[in-house]
């Protein structure tokens, strides 16, 4: 059996008893010193891996000089943690340099994108995708993230302002670029992020739309987009026969439809609520020939609403934007009363306010708080010349006699 082998003082080795290196016996080195009554053993390493007799000594002098001095590792592991704990400062240090030159749109990709997908509802994501896609790639994505000062803010709000979007569009998407540079400021990034307010990105003093379809214009709107594109056709048919969002249609699957109970269940909608609306026959009908149409039943999983190409909406169909262009809808309306996909749910609203009390409107539109629901509830004019008929009825006197107003006097 081996046995260890004293080469200079604290210095040991150990050769193997087959393997052969520099034509003698590999040599296994370790250090073996006595401190504070304790004797020590730490392990160097073999000749083969590169370990030498000559580093071993050399270690050993530096521990006797730490020794005598006070400073400084006490031993081989503390040393060795010192040298690693170096090279992390700097493998940090060059990383950190690296990443200051890294683009918005690397970023975007290697970072921001993946974390968004795993940790917010698809409509989140998938809006700051859009976001990113449309407008923050094109004015910047080849800028370092570090490099995003006020100057680049300003052009981009300019470029959002030239482009026509509403103060709500637009402080959306400078959200979307401050939640980027949030996510690269936790990760120690050296970068900026204004406020709302130093950008001119506040949300509006008012942003109720007021636009409500009237019945000719859906009708208009319905039979261009039977001709110009049966997918958003139906798409546009559904949100107006249930006053869903979009996000919700666009994430609607076959397995939510249940055509035999002829409803519809929407399922983490925007206040992370489920619900459940009933199906009108003229959806139930389509719905069948849509899965006539498929030629075999669905996936479960399966979007009921897609593409050209198969795959569920990301944003506002084309055609329906194209459609709303060409039949004048938007033609000398100001900014909150244009017509949007949302209009559609607007409608909706307002239409059912008339026939449904105010509890059960929440419940179908899926809304938790009265306050949401009176957004969606236009006045009715001539409801209330009625109501201001009858107070003036009962405000009238009788058998059209006067009524007296007595008098008061000085002294009475």
């Amino acid at each position: 059996m081996a046995k260890w082998k004293n080469c200079s003082k604290g210095v040991r080795y150990l050769e193997h008893e087959t393997r052969r290196h520099n034509k003698r016996p590999d040599r296994y080195y370790m250090l073996t010193y006595k401190r504070e009554g304790k004797t020590t053993s730490e392990a160097i390493g073999w000749a083969s891996d590169g370990h030498a007799q000559g580093e071993a000594e050399d270690l050993m002098e530096s521990l006797r000089k730490n020794w005598r001095s006070g400073t400084g590792p006490q031993s081989l592991r503390e040393m060795r943690e010192t040298e690693q704990g170096k090279v992390k400062v700097e493998k940090a240090a060059h990383e950190a340099k690296t990443r200051q030159g890294v683009t918005l749109a690397d970023y975007w990709t290697s970072d921001f994108y993946p974390h968004a997908q795993r940790t917010k509802k698809e409509c989140s994501w998938a809006k700051e995708e859009q976001h990113f896609r449309r407008w923050l790639a094109p004015e910047f994505g080849k800028v370092s993230l570090v490099d995003i000062g006020l100057e680049q803010w300003d052009a981009l709000m300019q470029t959002l302002h030239k482009a026509g979007l509403s103060q709500r569009s637009r402080q959306y998407i400078a959200g979307t670029l401050r939640r980027i540079l949030r996510h690269a400021q936790d990760r120690k990034l050296p970068v900026q992020v204004p406020s709302g307010r130093q950008i001119g990105a506040t949300a509006p003093l008012n942003n109720r739309r007021q636009r409500v379809l009237t019945p000719t214009e859906k009708e208009q709107l319905l039979a261009d987009l039977a001709v110009r594109d049966i997918r958003t056709w139906r798409l546009v048919h559904f949100a107006l026969l249930t006053g869903c969002r979009l996000f919700e249609a666009r994430g609607l699957r076959w397995g939510a439809v249940d055509l035999d109970a002829a409803v519809v269940r929407f399922l983490d909608t925007k206040n992370k609520d489920s619900r459940c609306v009933p199906l009108a026959r003229p959806l139930t009908e389509m719905f069948k020939a849509m899965q006539t149409e498929l030629g075999t039943k669905p996936a479960a999983d399966a979007p009921v609403f897609a593409n050209e190409r198969g795959v569920a909406w990301t944003a506002v169909p084309s055609a329906f934007l194209t459609a709303i262009q060409e039949l004048g809808l938007n033609d000398g309306r100001g900014p909150l009363d244009r017509v949007s996909f949302h209009s559609l749910r607007h409608t909706v609203a307002t239409e059912l306010a008339q026939e449904l009390d105010i509890r059960s409107l929440m419940a179908f539109m899926g809304w938790r708080h009265v306050a949401m629901a009176a957004r969606y509830i236009h006045e009715d004019q001539d409801a209330q010349r009625a109501a201001l008929a009858t107070l003036e009825r009962r405000l009238k006197p009788a058998d059209g006699k006067v009524i007296p107003l007595h008098r008061v006097t000085a002294g009475e």
